[in-house]
């Protein structure tokens, strides 16, 4: 027994290791695949985004009177700032001032979208500890004259109090601002903080989270009351015309469990993390209370209300993925796709390029998109690939990145990284920063826009809130919402798990995740938000995983400061 442990304990190690860490790139296999000219290493940085100041321009008054006007900042490519003879600081992160002097001026001339850049440059710290009190001012100028970006990160700060008190209900109502309000907002909700996890009874005890159904705080239903009766501050909405209702759930416990209980009935007798179980849900109100007790006598509680909302006999329920609408039009898609199996210098991966080469045939062959496929890409071609889409792509454009690689936190500032082929095991030379990704996403001008990571500590880029369709919509109500959505700038990003470790293969042909995601895209007949998709999705990575004991949960978030207002991205099936 102690051998069969101590072997499986390896495969673990190994699995993980594959997934998180040679031979010379391969080219694309598939016909129409691009891949950038290669250069050297050290020209990528002139991707990357940085904070210019384009020089003044020379206006001319009548014959003799010649003066400049103000010099005007932007956000675009290094490269493209020399081009046009713009001045910029090649990031000095370590000083917050480098960023001010850009945008400072034009902030308190009263331009929004400065505001907005001088809020987030508070409240990134850039090499200084974050003031988040100076970034809620600066954002609530911009949010107050109704600039949507502002809105949303003011939203986030209320969420979870930073330099303001911490208020679920003001931080609904900045993110329905920023939604854009109006009608739109009625059939979009905000899911928060409240099925993440139970306060735990005393420090060690063990931690509820609840992935299905998807919980919010009492306020954000908009339902029949504020507050539900029993003082629940967590909600569930039930809408399936059947009274039954699946819950799936987790417990991360430092001890091992002695028991977990769903309303006093057993449900992981033999202590496994992932529990699942079916609720009778049968009155308008069903309270539901889950217990974990750790083997130290350590307990936990978590208790929330199923609000039973039936859909009327006269409308039938929209299935996830039906087409709703004949002629509806979402815009154009495009699909940079990286894999990377094959490192130089660090272990090599198994499934990484098998699943990017999936996943570009799937997108291309059943949902239209354009797809760039890289394969074994190093740090200059996956730079100069984003950098080329955001040259290219406009606002009547969408695009969904997908990388599959291995992926490193830097742990001093909690700063992830996707590593291309090329990446040093010790030295961030070559590694590619959630930063600089971000950056390149938020100067892009597509309307649309999803990152699809199955890397290690990819869950760094991303902050909470995300919109979704109001259960119960009718069919009419369902096709208005996504018109809705899809009119709307998102930046969004669905991970194969938050900062933590992720497994490259059980043993298949792909990962975990990769799998249920293909899965997922092939079953869809219609429209399909990514919200749907990803609850799906994590229910199936967890339960995939849980044989090797390894902690490994999907996220699906707005990505930090690339722009996100509202909406969510849709994958619209080929008729």
């Amino acid at each position: 027994m102690a051998g069969m442990s101590g072997r499986l304990a390896a495969v673990i190690a190994i699995l993980l290791a594959a997934g998180c860490g040679s031979a010379p790139p391969s080219a694309p296999s598939q016909a129409g695949s691009a891949r950038p000219e290669v250069g050297a290493p050290s020209k990528a940085d002139e991707f990357l985004i940085v904070d210019c100041l384009l020089p003044a321009p020379v206006r001319k008054l009548g014959a003799q009177l010649v003066y400049q006007g103000p010099r005007r900042p932007i956000k675009t490519s290094a490269r493209d700032c020399e081009i046009r003879g713009g001045e910029y600081i090649a990031y000095d992160r370590a000083d917050y001032r480098t960023a001010l002097k850009v945008w400072m001026t034009q902030a308190e001339q009263g331009d929004l979208a400065a505001q907005t850049y001088v809020g987030e440059i508070y409240e990134k710290g850039l090499g200084v500890p974050p003031d988040y009190e100076a970034a809620a001012r600066w954002y609530r100028r911009a949010a107050d004259a109704g600039f949507r970006r502002a809105a949303i990160n003011l939203g986030h700060l209320y969420e979870n109090g930073l330099g303001v008190p911490r208020d679920p209900v003001q931080a609904l109502n900045w993110y329905r601002k920023g939604a854009g309000g109006g009608a739109a907002a009625v059939e979009i909700v905000y899911a928060g903080e409240a099925g993440k996890a139970a306060a735990p009874a005393s420090a060690g005890a063990p931690r509820i989270e609840v992935v299905e159904p998807e919980l919010m705080l009492a306020a954000q239903t908009r339902d029949i009351r504020i507050v539900p009766s029993g003082g629940a501050s967590a909600v569930a909405i039930h809408t399936a015309p059947t009274d039954d209702l699946r819950l799936v759930g987790r417990v991360i416990a430092q001890n091992p469990l002695r028991s977990v209980t769903v309303n006093g009935r057993e449900e992981a007798p033999d202590g496994r993390a992932v529990f699942q179980t079916h609720i009778r849900v049968r009155q308008s109100e069903e309270r539901v209370r889950i217990v974990a007790t750790d083997r130290l006598g350590l307990t936990s509680t978590l208790e929330f209300l199923v609000l039973n909302r039936p859909p009327s006999p006269s409308v039938a329920p929209a299935e996830p993925g039906r087409i709703l609408r004949p002629g509806a039009t979402f815009g154009a898609y495009h699909a940079l796709v990286i894999g990377n199996d094959d490192y130089r210098l660090i272990r090599p991966l198994r499934t990484a390029v098998n699943d990017a080469r999936e996943v570009a045939g799937v997108l291309r062959d059943q949902y239209g998109f354009t797809v760039t496929l890289l394969l074994n890409a190093n740090r200059y071609e996956m730079l100069s690939a984003l950098n080329a889409l955001r040259a290219r792509l406009t606002e009547d454009d969408n695009l969904l990145v997908y990388y599959a690689g291995h992926g490193q936190l830097d742990r001093v500032n909690q700063r992830g990284h996707w590593l291309p082929v090329d990446a040093e095991p010790d030295s961030p030379a070559n590694w590619i920063s959630n930063i600089s990704v971000t950056d390149i996403l938020n100067a892009m001008a597509v309307q649309q826009l999803l990152v699809v990571a199955d890397s290690c500590y990819s869950g760094a880029m991303t902050r909470s809130a995300v919109a979704r369709l109001e259960p119960g919509l009718s069919d009419e109500g369902r096709a208005q919402a996504m018109q809705s959505m899809a009119r709307k700038r998102s930046r969004l990003l669905l991970t194969s798990g938050g900062v933590e470790p992720v497994v490259d293969t059980t043993g298949g042909a792909h990962s975990p995740f990769a799998q249920s995601f293909l899965e997922l895209l092939r079953r869809n007949q219609g429209v399909l938000p990514t919200q749907e998709l990803f609850r799906r999705l994590q229910v199936d990575v967890m339960t995939a995983v849980e044989r090797l004991d390894v902690r490994q949960v999907p996220e699906y978030a707005p990505i930090r400061f690339a722009g996100h207002e509202a909406g969510d991205f849709l994958f619209v099936r080929k008729p």
